[in-house]
């Protein structure tokens, strides 16, 4: 295995900062203090320079092993963050025993303990330092540093100043204010102030939706940060006696999930509402009237297509679209076949567009493939199956992840306006059901002009996007 270069320190500040009990209690274990003879020779380089030699140093041993051939194993890595927590607490003492220190000096000694684990002196150097003009990237970390530590020690007033301090000022990491304003939501909550729990968790929320809208992080991680932010809100009211603030919360993310779209936070919040109520509709969510101007959807990458002209979503406003994640070796997807075919016949006249998405996966029933080999077999399955509709293939996960789709089948109903009107989760019959009602529905609604209207299936051209 290769060793990867990453930014250490932030990585592991956004780790602390997410981090689980189980994480919080290896971090707490006692770190050996730096033997006398570790820095009995006089050492006059500044403090900057200390900080950066254990700041990459994990990366440079790495360096170090990949021209060696050095084989990975969990044994290596541990003994080698544990030679960095080492020299972090070696060059931390020295500073410790320089009479004055600037205060920039105070922050590469606070990060210096952070790093070594020495979590009452790095939370002590931070407050000195955040006493004096900070400023800059290195005063935000000083704050998320500050969070971290104060929260650990039920410091929760302290943490929230920190924290007032982050959103006042730039640069702003979003993962990591958000994990900051997750670690006091989870510190109030644990002392059960759940006023103060919900103040952190709308917050968490806000942040969140920032994250989504800007695009920083991955689908998978923004759906979590997104689920995560709504289920503390939820659990912050039902504590409070407020119940039907709780559902109300979670029917927000319900519409939030459908307009991103992410059929995996729809399942998510979908759990957790009925976790709430199980007397719920969880399928009323699809009955609410659509906005009159659709956010634009993310829209389709392909390598081929199958008996479809290649087409943007955008070009199909005013046709009603069935996108249907599927692969051939899935056999509940085979279970939809049927229906797919149904609808198309029933309503290709009327403007309906099935496509069926899916992806390279390098073998066929097993047997590893090349992509000219899968698409022949592609084309081969599609007549053996009678399957009407176009086909679109990818040659990654990157329409997967646009949608939220990390299990298949699954399927996302959008109207001649653009909006996703019914996601399908699964091939269950109650999905399908209901998923056949809407798009009866969809289909029944006035139809809209369209100056620039694509066909919607024409022959196979082969054409790559």
């Amino acid at each position: 295995m290769i060793f990867s270069r990453h930014n250490f320190l932030r990585l592991t500040l956004l780790l602390l900062l997410l981090a689980s009990s189980a994480i919080y209690a290896f971090a707490q274990q006692a770190t050996p203090a730096a033997k006398p003879e570790l820095i009995a020779a006089p050492e006059k380089r500044s403090a900057k320079v200390l900080f950066d030699e254990v700041q990459s140093y994990v990366n440079n041993k790495y360096a170090e092993f990949n021209k060696q051939n050095v084989a990975y194993s969990q044994k290596v890595e541990a003994r080698t963050k544990q030679e960095q927590k080492d020299l972090a607490a070696k060059y931390a003492a020295v500073l410790q025993t320089r009479k004055s220190l600037k205060d920039a000096d105070v922050y590469y000694l606070g990060m210096l303990h952070h790093l070594a684990g020495n979590a009452d002196e790095a939370l002590e150097a931070m407050r000195r330092y955040l006493a004096g003009p900070a400023k800059g990237e290195n005063a935000q970390l000083a704050r998320a540093v500050t969070v971290l530590y104060s929260t650990r020690k039920n410091l929760i007033p302290e943490a929230e100043r920190a924290v007032e301090g982050y959103a006042r000022n730039q640069p702003q990491n979003l993962p990591e204010w958000f994990g900051m304003e997750k670690l006091i939501a989870e510190a109030s909550q644990k002392a059960k102030d759940y006023t103060g729990a919900l103040k952190h968790a709308e917050q968490m929320l806000a942040v969140a939706k920032l994250v989504a809208a800007q695009k920083a992080v991955n689908a998978m991680r923004r759906d979590d940060m997104l689920f995560k932010a709504v289920s503390f809100i939820a659990e912050a009211y039902v504590q409070l006696n407020r119940r039907d603030e709780a559902i109300s919360a979670v029917v927000e993310l319900q519409k939030l999930a459908l307009s991103i779209p992410s059929a995996s936070l729809l399942r998510l919040t979908n759990i957790r509402l009925a976790g709430l109520d199980r007397s719920i509709d969880l399928k009323e969510i699809f009955n609410q009237a659509a906005p009159a101007n659709a956010a634009p959807l993310p829209e389709i990458v392909a390598t081929q297509w199958i008996d479809h002209t290649p087409v943007k979503l955008s070009e199909l406003r005013g046709q009603v679209v069935l996108l249907d994640f599927w692969a051939p070796w899935c056999p509940p997807c085979r279970y939809t076949f049927p229906k797919l075919q149904r609808w198309h016949e029933s309503y290709k006249d009327k403007g309906l567009v099935i496509l069926g998405l899916t992806n390279y996966s390098g073998n066929i029933n097993g047997v590893g493939a090349t992509p000219g080999e899968e698409l022949a077999y592609l084309r081969t399955f599609k007549k053996q199956n009678r399957l009407p509709y176009g086909f679109v293939i990818a040659d990654s996960s990157v329409n997967d992840l646009n949608y939220g789709v990390f299990s298949i089948p699954m399927s996302f109903l959008i109207d001649r306006k653009g909006n996703v009107r019914f996601i399908a989760l699964g091939a269950g019959e109650g999905e399908i059901t209901a998923l056949g009602k809407m798009i009866d529905k969809v289909m029944s609604e006035p139809v809209i002009q369209q100056t620039q209207t694509r066909a919607a299936v024409s022959p196979d051209r082969n054409a790559k996007n």
